[in-house]
């Protein structure tokens, strides 16, 4: 059986996140510098499969590979406001 017998291909889902850059202050800001970028740079994938989900957690929690308790926790921790997403 060849590949068309199965329809056509679908295509690549499009990336969740774009290349993240941080300016030298940050990187080099002192104690616990690490674990701010780090911190920085999980809200922003966050953000992003929250735009991309209209704001669902559930289907966001799904994107990112992770729960939708973890993700709330996160969600709260970042002080996001997934309503900000939705479309009306």
């Amino acid at each position: 059986m060849n590949a068309s017998a199965y329809g056509p291909a679908k295509p690549a889902a499009a990336p969740l996140v774009e290349v993240i850059t941080m300016d030298n202050d940050k990187i080099s800001a002192g104690k616990n510098a690490l674990e701010r970028c780090v911190s920085d740079c999980e809200k922003t994938v966050i953000i992003h499969a929250l735009r991309r989900t209209k704001g669902n957690p559930s289907d966001a929690a799904a994107i990112l590979g992770t729960t939708k308790r973890v993700l709330a926790g996160k969600i709260h921790k970042y002080e996001i406001d997934c309503t900000q997403f939705e479309t009306h």
